[in-house]
């Protein structure tokens, strides 16, 4: 309940540039949206480097109604709509985890 957190993404770009790739993540409780977030990632390159994204510190949900387990669909997908990786996690938002 109300912890702090972020995540990192790190990649690689084999071929062609991916230009304006957008972070795209909808959540989800009891199967009814609860939020929506989009963030612009930018534009790569090919690399034969290891090339990184860290998105910006986020509050979790916190009091008694917040409560309970969120389904959470995270993708990135460029400019041209095409999706680039996409998958589905869980989230429990819990007062004691003993």
């Amino acid at each position: 309940e109300g912890a702090e957190y972020f995540f990192k993404v790190e990649f690689y770009v084999q071929r062609e540039v991916v230009s304006g790739l957008k972070f795209l993540q909808q959540v989800k409780r009891l199967g009814l949206p609860v939020d929506k977030t989009e963030g612009m990632c930018g534009s790569y390159g090919p690399k034969n480097e290891l090339q990184e994204k860290v998105f910006p510190l986020a509050t979790a949900p916190s009091g008694m109604m917040a409560r309970g387990t969120y389904t959470v669909r995270s993708k990135f997908v460029d400019d041209d709509n095409n999706c680039h990786l996409e998958w589905n996690w869980t989230m429990k938002i819990k007062d004691d985890w003993k």
